[in-house]
């Protein structure tokens, strides 16, 4: 899924470009927040959760390595079947090689979808 931020999306100040298509590498659905999309923020040279609303979809299509699951709330998340396995983030965060490797091999498969 390709998305471009909205002339007035407060929450990719500092972080995205505007105007800039991007792909999604995840979708999660969380009640008190709604949609929100994990996008790679070349700026700040991370990941970060932004809110679907501020963007405006110019390609619909569904990344193929995406698979759904539903979190203990029965919220659902689009996203890589490795990046769903109980302490992948914490591991990510925490600096575990592998992960990041994972990660990296991810992105790089989703954006030549």
């Amino acid at each position: 899924m390709k998305v471009v931020a909205k002339s007035n999306a407060e929450s990719v100040a500092g972080w995205l470009e505007t105007g800039k298509v991007f792909t999604v590498l995840a979708v999660s659905s969380v009640e008190t927040e709604g949609s929100r999309f994990l996008i790679w923020s070349e700026k700040q040279e991370s990941l970060a959760l932004f809110p679907a609303s501020d963007f405006e979809i110019k390609d619909a299509k569904l990344s193929r390595r995406w698979v759904a699951s539903l979190d203990s709330n029965d919220f659902i998340c689009l996203a890589p079947e490795k990046w769903q396995v109980d302490g992948f983030w914490e591991k990510y965060y925490d600096g575990d090689t592998v992960a990041e490797k994972i990660v990296e091999e991810e992105i790089r498969q989703m954006h030549s979808e």
